[in-house]
């Protein structure tokens, strides 16, 4: 074998070493991570359980119509107040803006 050929495969052996130290450390790290995310997994998959229970879903259905129906149409007829009041001054605005005479070029100074 020729030297330079016995190079190329030393260089070959160092990087695949490296790789190899790489991908430990990497897995290292992968796996400390999804070891300080397990509680919050966790966490999210018993909320999903409780929250998808049939019982708690129909318990918010009729706290909804007994406890915040009142309150929550208020909000809805508040809401719809508040946007038509928004439409209006939108309007006015518009109309505003339509009544000021734009400056011509020729008041500039520039050419027409």
């Amino acid at each position: 074998m020729s030297d330079r050929v016995k190079q190329l495969g030393e260089k070959e052996a160092q990087l695949r070493q490296r790789c190899e130290a790489q991908r430990a450390t990497v897995a290292r790290e992968i796996a400390s991570i999804e070891a300080r995310f397990e509680r919050v997994d966790r966490f999210a998959r018993v909320a999903r359980a409780a929250l998808l229970h049939p019982a708690v879903i129909v318990g918010a259905v009729v706290a909804l119509f007994t406890i915040g129906r009142s309150r929550g149409m208020r909000l809805v007829g508040r809401l719809y107040v508040l946007n038509a009041a928004a439409r209006q001054l939108l309007q006015t605005i518009r109309v505003f803006k339509g009544l000021v005479p734009k400056e011509s070029a020729a008041a500039r100074g520039g050419e027409p």
